[in-house]
């Protein structure tokens, strides 16, 4: 691997954070505390920047923002990546038709990045604005590494430090979303909260309800990664719903994601999400030219 060029890291650190914060302008100070820099190099960084059009100083306020240049980067990019303009399409039109905040991310190196969202902000926590970025290791990101190679999935352990039983576990994750075509990690509605041992989830009679009649294993984290294993009326709490968008050589580009709100769901109401939801992102891949691999562990 090649060693990363300090110049270079600098001044991508301080286009991701503007991007990532778009409503206002940072000063200098601003910029060096937020981003761990020295004031000398961040200052030589932003003249360059500055210089470039990629970033645009404010003479009175003494901040910066995002530059003109970058718009030209804009459109450059999603003219060479159709899929991005597709998929907005669709989260538009799919946040209208559920009235559901829907979130497009990309693959970015070793990190994912919200690239849009679409629909009404709910008031439940929403897990990513534009430009944030996630970093993917276990079991964050399961829906860009499910259809990798070996050492891509690897790696994506690596990262996270699993453990032997850990990986396991989330091999096993990875494998029932490749099978079933979409990612939910689902969190029991319990009354004694999240412990070691099996989860007890009550039926959808009455969210808070005493009634545990079946149990799904625990896995080294407290989001479980399972639907076959649940009866159709038992209620889960969903964070999100994500489904992957290939590209032509069958490897995953884009996810779009359906947010949970606050009201628990029946697990057969996640599963239909999940099968609409995959029948927008199964038209992007298809309009896009991408190949989508086989559904299979």
């Amino acid at each position: 691997m090649a060693r990363p060029a300090p110049a270079a890291t600098r001044a991508v650190d301080v286009i991701s954070f503007l991007t990532a914060h778009p409503a206002r302008g940072f000063t200098l100070s601003e910029l060096v505390r937020a981003l761990g820099m020295n004031v000398a190099s961040a200052h030589a960084t932003l003249a360059v920047l500055d210089d470039t059009g990629f970033v645009v100083r404010d003479p009175i306020h003494r901040t910066y923002i995002l530059g003109p240049a970058l718009a030209a980067v804009g459109f450059a990019t999603m003219e060479q990546h159709p899929a991005i303009d597709a998929a907005l399409e669709q989260a538009d039109a799919l946040s209208t038709e559920l009235n559901r905040t829907i979130l497009v991310a990309a693959r970015a190196g070793r990190d994912a990045i919200f690239v849009a969202r679409r629909g009404p902000a709910g008031s439940g926590e929403v897990p990513g604005y534009p430009g944030d970025k996630v970093p993917l290791k276990a079991p964050v990101g399961a829906v860009f590494v499910a259809w990798a190679t070996d050492g891509a999935i690897e790696q994506w352990l690596e990262r996270a430090a699993a453990g032997p039983a850990a990986a396991i576990h989330y091999r096993g994750v990875l494998g029932e979303i490749r099978s079933r075509g979409y990612a939910v990690p689902l969190r029991a509605m319990t009354d004694g909260g999240m412990g070691e041992g099996p989860i007890r989830l009550p039926h959808s009679s009455h969210p808070n309800g005493t009634s545990y009649p079946s149990e799904v294993p625990h896995g080294p984290d407290e989001w479980l990664e399972v639907l076959g294993g649940l009866a159709s009326d038992h209620l889960v709490s969903v964070r999100t719903i994500a489904a992957p968008i290939f590209d032509a050589v069958g490897q995953v580009q884009l996810a779009l994601s359906i947010t949970g709100g606050e009201e628990p769901m029946t697990a057969l109401e996640v599963h239909r999400l999940g099968q609409r939801l995959m029948r927008t992102t199964d038209a992007v891949t298809k309009r896009t030219r991408g190949i989508a691999p086989s559904r299979i562990p």
